[in-house]
């Protein structure tokens, strides 16, 4: 998996590919939309604006959290990383609920004309810029939760971008039905269908950011990779099943784990060797484990 540093340093260099891309993008919906006088194109330029400043905010979180305990902060400041992912989560929220309402108002209002081979021509060129960042974010680092939430914005807006240029192909053959006075609603149609699929997206990273700011387990490859370790340490000094808890916030790992021995069986070298054994096990893990490792006689220590 590589280290922790390594897994930082591919997280900060996505984050700026990533901030330059989506830049480009929400400059230029923002003048394509405004030429075509389009509510979709601005709501992905909006959006895309949105995800360059949390972008931004992500690269600044990640040398932050990056740069270890002080005295103020002697945990580091790990926990800030699910706060800007619920941060990404609310404001994006807020924007598809701002843009729901208004495709309503202009519905309401008789439509709008948009000229629709002007929105097949977006639709294409920002999903297929959206597809190569969404799959170069996405597999530069998996266990970097900035760069799930940044994938997930781009594979959002590549399946957007997508929906625009499919909307605007039937808006085109609407034009030319007995429908066609149907295609002046296409445009803020696309928006409530775009809004309806994007919302999935910032759920995911609310709950993502909730269950680590509530001290929640980390993902089922992480677990795994612990009890391997776990299963290392027993094997190696004989020790029964322990009593293990553990949590993620960032890339801190937390872990406790109380084995049960014997009365006089143990001294404090002996767990110590258990403990450099058990840091020894998780130290290609992209994470930074803060192990608490007991053994204990007494079945009402254990946790």
């Amino acid at each position: 998996m590589g280290s922790k540093e390594d897994s930082a340093t591919r997280e900060r260099t996505a984050l700026r590919y990533s901030l330059v891309v989506a830049t480009a993008l929400a400059v230029l919906a923002a003048f394509w939309g405004w030429i075509s006088q389009s509510q979709v194109i601005l709501l992905d330029g909006v959006y895309a604006l949105i995800g360059m400043v949390l972008t931004a905010l992500s690269l600044r979180v990640s040398r932050i959290a990056d740069s270890g305990p002080t005295a103020r902060f002697p945990f580091g400041k790990e926990a800030l990383i699910p706060v800007v992912i619920a941060v990404q989560g609310m404001a994006l929220l807020a924007t598809l609920a701002y843009a729901a309402v208004e495709a309503v108002r202009v519905i309401l209002a008789g439509g709008a004309d948009v000229t629709a081979g002007s929105l097949v021509a977006y639709g294409a060129v920002s999903a297929v810029v959206s597809i190569i960042i969404w799959r170069y974010v996405g597999q530069v680092d998996r266990t970097s939760d900035l760069l799930v939430a940044e994938a997930r914005q781009w594979g959002a807006s590549a399946a957007f971008s997508a929906l625009v240029a499919v909307g605007a192909v039937a808006a085109m053959i609407l034009g030319r039905t007995d429908f066609s006075d149907a295609d002046r609603y296409v445009d803020s149609v696309l928006v409530l269908l775009g809004c309806a699929m994007l919302v999935p997206q910032p759920y995911a990273l609310l709950r993502t950011a909730l269950i680590e700011l509530l001290e929640g387990a980390p993902g089922e490859i992480v677990q795994a990779r612990v009890h391997e370790a776990i299963t290392a340490v027993r094997d190696e000094f004989g020790l029964d099943e322990p009593t293990l808890t553990m949590s993620k916030v960032g890339r801190k790992l937390y872990i406790e784990a109380t084995f049960m021995v014997a009365p006089h069986s143990w001294d404090i070298d002996g767990e110590d060797a258990v403990r450099r054994s058990f840091a020894t096990s998780l130290a290609d893990l992209p994470y930074e484990p803060w192990l608490n490792i007991e053994l204990t006689t007494d079945p009402a220590l254990m946790l």
